[in-house]
């Protein structure tokens, strides 16, 4: 891996799969806590047929900290402000794949700037829900409390004990990167509370014009996306928005159902 010489950004973006002049782009972006390399097997899945650009989004992995202005100015919104600002560069419209967090700027981005995105793949996005405070410091000290165990973590190996005994189901790539990347977390922004762009997602959902698939689990007390927000999407009647489910999962889809979750996204990525 290397991050891309051609992208003037001050975030660490990696390319990795495909060469960009030989294959169509994905531009992927994980969820709180976690970065880029927490796409280990979803870059093995998608690697051969595509040119994947990996990002740490700011105050994850290796990306640069929020700057106490940014944290002032909503740190949301300016993940979305960094995510235009790659894409203005690509030169050409990727689809944009994002999990949690990351599916909340994807679909931030895309309603916003359509003309930059071909299509959204939202693995159980987190958008901000109507009435949902922007800033609750409380979820922050949920989520500092939440990772607490890996920034205590001697080693490697007790790293991966810690995150073994919480997802047992996971491939060891996943349970070592997910781990590092809670190590490498901003604390500072993760403690703050005001973690997602600033819009509600009824509002986002009703302005797509691109395909967009949502894909959660079918856990309610893990998901995002629960009956509540489907019934909601329905009801908007927005025939670029489809949701599916997928049965055996929670909030990471991807890493509890690897097989279903790549091919339900790969017949998604060929069809568009």
């Amino acid at each position: 891996m290397s991050i891309d010489p051609e992208l003037r950004t001050d975030l660490v973006v990696r390319r990795q799969g495909r060469p960009a002049h030989e294959a169509p782009t994905l531009l992927l972006l994980h969820g709180l806590t976690d970065a880029g390399a927490g796409w280990a097997d979803a870059v093995e899945a998608w690697g051969r047929q595509y040119s994947l650009l990996v990002v740490d989004q700011r105050g994850h992995g290796e990306s640069p900290r929020f700057t106490a202005d940014q944290l002032a100015a909503h740190p949301g919104e300016v993940m979305v402000e960094d995510v235009i600002g790659i894409l203005e560069q690509v030169g050409e419209s990727p689809v944009v794949i994002g999990h949690s967090l990351g599916g909340a700027v994807a679909l931030d981005v895309g309603a916003r700037r359509p003309d930059l995105v071909r299509a959204l793949v939202l693995e159980d996005p987190a958008p901000r829900s109507p009435g949902e405070a922007q800033r609750d410091p409380g979820r922050g000290k949920e989520f500092l409390a939440g990772i607490q165990g890996s920034l205590e973590a001697e080693d490697d190996e007790a790293l991966l004990r810690h995150r073994r005994a919480l997802h047992p189901d996971w491939s060891e790539t996943e349970l070592r990167t997910t781990g590092r990347a809670e190590q490498q977390m901003d604390l500072d922004y993760l403690t703050h509370g005001d973690h997602k762009p600033g819009a509600e997602w009824p509002e986002l959902f009703t302005a797509l014009i691109v395909p967009t698939l949502v894909v959660s689990g079918d856990d309610q007390d893990e998901v995002c996306v629960d009956h509540e927000m489907e019934q909601g999407i329905e009801e908007l009647g927005n025939p670029n928005v489809r949701v599916v489910r997928i049965r055996g999962s929670g909030h990471c889809i991807r890493r509890e159902q690897p097989a279903k979750y790549h091919q339900i996204v790969s017949d998604f990525l060929i069809a568009h």
